[in-house]
């Protein structure tokens, strides 16, 4: 290379990745419990205008319940009021006799209506089908109550009665939902109407994801993941305010490095489990995941121990770089995700990502007082910028292209901005032709559309912003969401990933992200807070 590698981070020791994760252990949170009941008894029917075709009405309240007998074939369905993840309870006992065989029941929990629909025998999954929310369980011994051991995200649930020695009783039926927090965050006094809607549907799909440490989606994965991380951590700093939980994520990520230094994708809390999973991009967000928290909490020696595995992350990416084509050289091992529209070019959108974490390690070497550093990093920012610029842009359309075709799409006009590639000026010619063009590849995918709520801002399209939160984040709610989905397409059409639409969590950590622009909307009009710039600038 004609340039300097930045080359002076060494790959941690196992001892010191024991270390990490001794101290990820004392920031473990203790999970706070509240008791919810259901508020009533509901049935699902098919309905065209339904999101996938299934809503419920109610039919009874819950109160009902103690009062209903249940013989084998019966079957109903109780309604929680609201999104939670935790713990079933059951009182139950058999009337009119006693118990002389066990009873056997089905249960299916489900975050939204068309999930009560499951059938195991038509699952098409690429994933386990053990991430479906099913439970077939035998009770031998009534009156009693049980605990199902298992931890759920619903709202729903749906219990089949199989085979029962004589008429069922159900006296109690309860959700001990678990959550690092549980309050919702006061929502600012500004908002009303769908942009209230849309805060405390944010606030409540981030307080499902904060468990013992922030996790992707309650139902599917429930892990931690560093893409995820960085987005609850913004919305954590002006919501929940759990710098202890960030930390402890920090601490998980970081012990959980590759043999050559890489931070994981995501991270199991158990340490008997490794990951197998590397994203360079994600491993490129870590140093503006550390300046996001120092920026809210001021831990500047948590940013100081990590800062060299931060500058670590983006020499190993020099590794996939080619300086001819500006196309990726792909490793084994490795994935780059950028988003998940199929077809994706990625190759220059990952470019963008390495220059948005070279802007971020040059904000983090300037507030260490490392100028050397500093230096070192805006020296290869402005080399590949130029290359970036030079080769990726098409002079006819003022717009980035990707791969050896030459691709148009949303993720890499997106990074483009982020970047810097793009001035203000051309990021808003940019976005503007993005979305006019019949051939622009795009998203269906809350984590890229983050980005582009903060690409618009850069560019000083505020109302494009608002805009497309109310459509977006609000299109789910107007489908009766009250968490934000793991992906949403506004136009009807359900994304299906992994193969079977049972398999897409209805709460997942990186849809969360409104409530941060509108804490910080509703901050800046009252004169409490400027609202800053998404990324460093570049002198």
């Amino acid at each position: 290379m004609k340039h300097a590698r930045l080359d002076f981070a060494s790959v941690p020791s196992a001892a010191q990745r024991e270390a990490w994760r001794q101290t990820a252990e004392t920031l473990r949170p203790v999970l706070q419990h509240k008791t919810v009941s259901p508020v009533s008894m509901v049935e699902q029917l098919h309905d065209p205008d339904a999101w996938q075709g299934i809503r419920v009405i109610p039919v009874a309240a819950a109160a009902e319940l103690p009062n209903r007998r249940w013989r084998k074939g019966d079957s109903f369905i109780l309604d929680f009021g609201e999104h939670h993840v935790g713990y079933f309870i059951f009182a139950m006992r058999i009337a009119g006799c006693y118990c002389d065989s066990p009873v056997s029941l089905r249960f299916l929990a489900a975050e939204l209506p068309f999930e009560l629909a499951y059938k195991a025998e038509n699952f098409k999954g690429s994933l386990s089908q053990a991430w479906v929310q099913e439970e077939y369980v035998k009770i031998d011994e009534l009156p009693g109550s049980i605990r199902l051991p298992r931890r759920y995200a619903c709202r729903y649930l749906r219990v089949d009665v199989l085979a029962t020695p004589d008429t069922l009783v159900f006296d109690r039926i309860e959700f001990d939902t678990v959550a690092a927090v549980n309050a919702l965050p006061e929502t600012p006094s500004s908002l009303s109407g769908i942009e209230r809607e849309i805060y405390l549907t944010g606030c409540r799909t981030l307080r499902d994801c904060m468990q013992s440490c922030f996790e992707d989606g309650p139902k599917r994965d429930r892990r931690l993941w560093l893409g995820d991380l960085y987005l609850e951590a913004k919305v954590n700093a002006v919501t929940y305010r759990r710098f202890d939980l960030v930390e402890r994520c920090i601490y998980l990520l970081a012990a959980n490095v590759d043999e050559h230094g890489m931070l994981p994708a995501c991270a199991f809390e158990n340490s008997n489990i490794q990951t197998n999973c590397y994203i360079p991009d994600y491993a490129l967000l870590f140093p503006a995941l550390l300046l996001e928290h120092y920026t809210a909490c001021g831990n500047r020696e948590i940013v100081e121990e990590f800062y060299p595995l931060a500058v670590h992350q983006a020499e190993l990416f020099q590794t996939f770089l080619q300086e001819e084509e500006c196309l990726l050289k792909k490793a084994p091992g490795y994935w780059f995700f950028v988003d998940h529209a199929p077809g994706l070019e990625k190759d220059t959108a990952e470019y963008c990502i390495y220059l948005f974490s070279l802007r971020n390690l040059a904000e983090l070497a300037r507030l260490l007082h490392f100028p050397e550093d500093e230096a070192r990093f805006l020296h290869e920012y402005r080399h590949w910028r130029e290359l970036l610029r030079a080769r990726t842009i098409d002079p006819g359309n003022g717009m980035l292209r990707s791969g050896v075709t030459g691709q148009i799409s949303e993720a890499s006009q997106i990074w483009g901005v982020l970047s810097g590639v793009f001035t203000p000026g051309e990021g808003r010619h940019a976005l503007k032709r993005m979305e006019e063009l019949a051939e622009t590849v795009r998203s269906c995918n809350p984590y890229l559309y983050h980005y582009l709520l903060e690409a618009y801002l850069v560019c000083g399209e505020e109302e494009k912003a608002r805009k497309l939160i109310d459509d977006y984040w609000g299109g789910m709610i107007r489908l009766g969401a009250d968490t934000f989905w793991e992906v949403f397409d506004p136009s009807g059409t359900a994304p299906v990933l992994y193969g079977d639409i049972y398999l897409v969590s209805a709460c997942h950590a990186w849809s969360c992200t409104p409530c941060f622009f509108l804490r910080r909307w509703h901050d800046a009009d009252s004169g409490n807070a400027s609202f800053p710039s998404p990324i460093p600038s570049v002198q």
